[in-house]
């Protein structure tokens, strides 16, 4: 027999939304299998726990379990409360989801370009959510173009490279003379440089901004 949504959180019928939230936090984190050295009730409790309040946290569902029970169409919510629990679980503790014996994962995980470190709270972890970042990053100089030049003016050739945006050096050891190529410390490789430089960026072509992006953190994210 399946077990009444408010028993498992043990709240009342009338609890409004922030009794079941502070509810389900409470239970989430005393049954958490990582609380509990993996035992098999907690685990099971945990789940009863996370199936009932993705019932009862959602207003249309709620309203559909204290009209038909079980039997409603919320039913199917609870039956999965995280739409596949065990790749939630493989998130959490890495491999073959709830009760398995699966190994974590290893190597890098695909990177981004940019990484920063956010901070969201045991439910956003569960279920998932949207966070506002800002970081600092290179972007192409507006007043530029990315040219690195001032608009209207031109670039000369670099005089310690020719041109070439290298430099060569002769060495000599035990072997004889060795010669080694270099990107050109005047032009830093261009083979060009700027007599009148671009004041925004100081010849760069791009500068450090600070800009605000919109992430998806998704739905059992332990780290990454």
């Amino acid at each position: 027999m399946e077990r009444d949504h408010y028993e498992v959180l043990g709240v009342d019928r009338d609890a409004d939304a922030a009794e079941v939230k502070s509810a389900y936090r409470r239970l989430a984190r005393q049954h958490h299998p990582d609380a509990n050295d993996g035992d098999s009730a907690a685990e099971s409790e945990f789940k009863a726990v996370a199936a009932s309040y993705k019932v009862l946290s959602d207003p249309e569902a709620r309203q559909s379990y204290d009209r038909f029970g079980h039997d409603g169409p919320s039913a199917g919510m609870a039956g999965d409360p995280f739409g596949g629990i065990n790749d939630i679980f493989e998130s959490f503790f890495g491999g073959g989801g709830v009760g398995g014996g699966g190994r974590r994962r290893s190597g890098p995980r695909p990177g981004e370009d940019l990484e920063t470190t956010i901070l969201v709270d045991f439910e956003e972890a569960v279920f998932g959510s949207e966070e506002e970042i800002t970081v600092r990053t290179a972007v192409a100089c507006t007043s530029c173009e990315a040219t690195g030049r001032t608009p209207g003016t031109s670039a000369e050739q670099c005089g310690g490279c020719r041109g070439s945006g290298q430099v060569r050096q002769v060495r000599q050891s035990v072997l004889g003379q060795m010669v080694t190529a270099a990107p050109c410390p005047t032009c830093s490789g261009r083979g060009e440089v700027f007599p009148d430089p671009c004041v925004d960026c100081r010849g760069e072509g791009r500068r450090v901004e600070e800009c605000s992006f919109t992430v998806n953190v998704r739905a059992g994210v332990d780290d990454g």
